[in-house]
């Protein structure tokens, strides 16, 4: 909060001269993180192309109808605990398209084997990244892995990162903010994910430098603030939260209307 009050207090306004005002965003991905307590025709309304779902959850077992809302989105992630049970495996089957959004776990690899099938998997990382977490997540095969140093990363720690998935992204922390003006982003190198406010502190481009930068913005997000985000990397990615709040699933309706959706 402070950061960005400090950035805004300073007008950065970070507009390429001869930038228009309109909004042009129709390609944009959008996450949007949303709790299952949020009734399934709430939910229904961020259901739009190119928007992601990650659903957070209390426990595997989902209510039917929020199951069949999931399949109206372009993509979705269900967070999901070992042990998962035949239940709740068999339940999952109302979603078929729907991603399993999980942690390392040594009870993963069997469960996966059997309830997985075409499924993506999106891992989470958290903390140093031995060998042994390393190994587990090869065993999982993720789709794509997201990972939060815990403090300086090393080069081996890097390597086994690298290849962990072929989509990777960093979550930027203080230990691990580095400035960087990357020029072509690729396709193949892991991404940042940051707040819209660090983004603003720092002013400049961050490491790494693969394309999607997923930034983190609150639902009623400044309008100039997402053109000049688009203007400075066409291939950025927007991230909003909205728990189980019904007014922030009205501000992010808001959002994805400004962004032509």
């Amino acid at each position: 909060m402070l950061l960005a009050q400090l950035a805004l207090a300073q007008d950065q306004r970070p507009l390429p001269a001869g930038s228009p005002e309109l909004i042009v965003g129709r390609s944009v991905v959008v996450h949007v993180v949303a709790s299952e307590d949020l009734e399934p025709d709430v939910l229904r309304v961020l259901a739009r192309p190119l928007v992601t779902l990650w659903l957070t959850t209390r426990s595997n077992t989902l209510r039917d109808s929020t199951l069949t809302t999931l399949s109206r989105f372009e993509s979705s992630f269900v967070q999901l605990r070992p042990p998962l049970s035949k239940v709740d495996g068999q339940a999952l089957g109302a979603a078929p398209r729907a991603g399993l959004w999980i942690r390392p776990d040594p009870r993963w690899p069997e469960a996966l084997r059997r309830w997985r099938g075409s499924r993506q998997v999106a891992l989470d990382l958290e903390g140093p990244l031995d060998d042994a977490q390393a190994t587990l997540a090869s065993q999982l095969a993720p789709s794509r892995v997201r990972w939060r140093p815990s403090g300086p990363v090393d080069v081996l720690e890097w390597a086994r990162f690298r290849r962990a998935a072929q989509r990777r992204s960093v979550v930027v922390t203080p230990d691990f903010l580095l400035a960087r003006d990357c020029g072509d982003r690729l396709v193949d190198e892991a991404s940042a994910e940051l707040h819209v406010a660090t983004l603003l502190a720092v002013s400049a481009g961050v490491f790494p430098c693969g394309k999607g930068t997923r930034v983190e913005v609150p639902p009623d997000v400044d309008r100039w603030l997402l053109a000049s985000l688009l203007a400075r990397d066409p291939s950025v990615e927007l991230s909003v939260t909205v728990g189980d709040d019904v007014r922030k699933v009205g501000a992010v309706r808001r959002l994805l209307e400004a962004l032509g959706r």
